[in-house]
This record gives structure tokens, sequence and C-alpha cells, in this order.
């Protein structure tokens, strides 16, 4: 048998995969709530997010935004669904003695939110609607095709620029508080973690194009990133579970059930801090290596597009936990 050719453009091979895989996870998320196929078509839209912001300057807005926008709201409308399964898996990794009345009411109340939030997504609109708009992807493809030659010098560009940023951030995140300093203007770990993501997925994307990092620095950084995200979980866990108790007057029915649910926040938000303190030591540890890394494996060269036409990433607000029940995709 003939050895297959390794594609011309693999970037643009990878897009294909993601776009077809998404099509594959969408009926599947979206008729029958397969937690599996949730993850997975977000963390594809964020992958595309990721390429077009990194292909931005040589794409016309003509053929961008509708494939943009579509992945957005696709984002948007399951990341509600994505929150609460992520919750009530953590909460099922709890339940145990002495929050196991706690953790059973908050399940109770997550899983009726869960049901609430599918019901909204099926009157909102059919999967076939949303692979039809998708279908923009075909109008966009050809102008990724012809940015080949751009590629490497746009991902050496984009990831030198975002290194400097996420280490920037990074670096604000870990120091020690001066004394009498404001907490509030401490570096935001949300925006650590959003310019991480962002971060890694160029890094793989680079990875795709046949340049990678030496062994054990993506999974150094992997492993900073994943401690990010478990943060993240165990913060939103926290704010739920005390928002809830608050819209069910639960100090006002049940004193001891909301004495419990309380501890059982300190608990959530002790395992954030654990998470956060391991970011920390992960990247005061491995960070300078990576970056080291990075800037070895992906040197500048001249650019081929003007430098006033290089953006970083786009801030991504439907990541933001504010934005969690942002407009959903629409019927028309």
């Amino acid at each position: 048998m003939a050895k297959k050719e390794p594609p011309k453009f693999p970037l643009l091979s990878y897009i294909d995969e993601l776009v077809e895989g998404l099509r594959g996870d969408v009926p599947k998320a979206m008729k029958h709530w397969d937690a599996d196929a949730i993850h997975d078509s977000r963390v594809a839209t964020r992958r595309l997010k990721a390429a077009l912001d990194l292909l931005k300057p040589v794409l016309s807005d003509e053929h961008l935004k509708p494939f943009a926008k579509v992945l957005k709201k696709l984002r948007r409308r399951l990341g509600p669904m994505r929150d609460l399964d992520v919750m009530i898996d953590h909460l099922h990794e709890l339940k145990s003695r002495p929050h196991a009345d706690a953790v059973a009411w908050l399940l109770d109340r997550l899983t009726s939110e869960r049901e609430s939030a599918r019901k909204e997504s099926t009157a909102v609109g059919a999967p076939a609607r949303v692979l039809s708009r998708l279908g923009t992807w075909w109008g966009l493809r050809e102008e990724v095709e012809e940015a080949c030659e751009a590629t490497d010098s746009l991902l050496a560009e984009s990831l030198h620029q975002q290194l400097d940023s996420f280490a920037e951030q990074a670096d604000r995140l870990t120091a020690a508080p001066a004394a009498g300093s404001d907490p509030s203007s401490r570096q935001d770990p949300h925006a650590v973690r959003i310019a991480g993501k962002s971060f890694r997925y160029t890094l793989e994307m680079a990875a795709v194009q046949g340049h990678k990092l030496p062994s054990g620095i993506m999974k150094s950084f992997k492993r900073m990133q994943e401690s990010l995200g478990m943060w993240h979980d165990y913060v939103v866990l926290t704010e739920r579970a005390m928002q809830t108790s608050l819209q069910d007057l639960l100090p006002h029915h049940n004193a001891d059930l909301a004495a419990r649910v309380l501890e059982l926040s300190k608990l959530l938000l002790k395992r954030a801090t654990h998470h956060m303190d391991q970011f920390s030591r992960l990247w005061l540890q491995t960070g300078g290596d990576v970056a080291r890394a990075v800037r070895l494996t992906f040197p500048l060269t001249k650019s081929l597009v003007p430098d006033s036409a290089v953006e970083p990433p786009s801030a991504d607000v439907s990541e933001s936990p504010a934005e969690a029940k942002s407009s959903p995709i629409t019927t028309s």
C-alpha cells in the first residue's frame, strides 16, 4: 500500500477535522444532552476561535464574521449545560459525610436547573439549524487555504505576543501582595485562565504545523492550565452553593441545613485555593522553562503581514461566569 502523503497545509486539515467533529457532536449535544458531546463541542469551538484569531490578519470580515458568530452562539448555548454537568460531577465526588445532606440538597437543585436549561435550549431551535450555519465554513475555507505561506510567521508572532501577556499576568497573580495594597488591584485569575487556554491552543496549532516544543514542556504547561481550570470549577461551584442557598431563603426555612451548606461552601473554596496554589508553584518552578522553550522553538522572522495587522487573540466574553446565560442561538 502506498504511503499516504502528508497534507500540504496541516493547519487547514486540522481545522477541517474540528468542523467535521463539531457537525457530528452537535446533534448528540443538543438532542441527547450527551455530556461528552457537549464538552467536545465547546472545546472544538474554542480551538476554532483560536485558529480564527491566529489567521484574522489575512482573512476578510465578509467570510470570517458569519462563521465566528455561529461558533460564539453555539459556545454560549451549550455553556450553561456544560457548567451544570461539571458542577454535578464534582458534587458526586463529595457524597460522603459530614457534607452528605448539603451535597444532596445542592445536587437536587442543580439537577433541576440542568433540566430547565435543556428545555430552554430545545425551545430555541433544532440542531439542524445550527448545522446549516456551520456551512459558513466553506465560504471561509478558501481564504484560509490561501493563507498557507503566512501561517508560520503568524504563529511565531502570536506565540511571542501571547507568551508575554500570559507571563506578565501569571507573574502578577503569583507575586506576594505588597503591604497595604488594595486587594481589588490584584491580577484577575479568570483572565489568566482564559489567556492560558488561548496560548495552549495556539501551541497545539504550531505542533500541527510541525513546530513541536521539547519533550515535557507542553506537559508542564498543560498541568498549569489544568490547575487553573480546577480552581475555576470549584470557585463557580462555591458561588452557586451560596447563591442557591440565598435564593431559596434556606437560612430562614432550615437554619441547620443552611449551616451545612455554608460548611460545604468553605470546603469547596478551600479546594479552589489548593488548585490556585498548585498553579503558583508550577509557574514558579517551570514557567521560565516554558518561556525559554517557546522563544527558542519559534524565533521571530520578518512578518508576511504588516505589524499593525497582527492582533492578540480577542477576549471571549462567553467564557466569563457572568455570561453563563448569554443569548443562545436564535432560530431566525
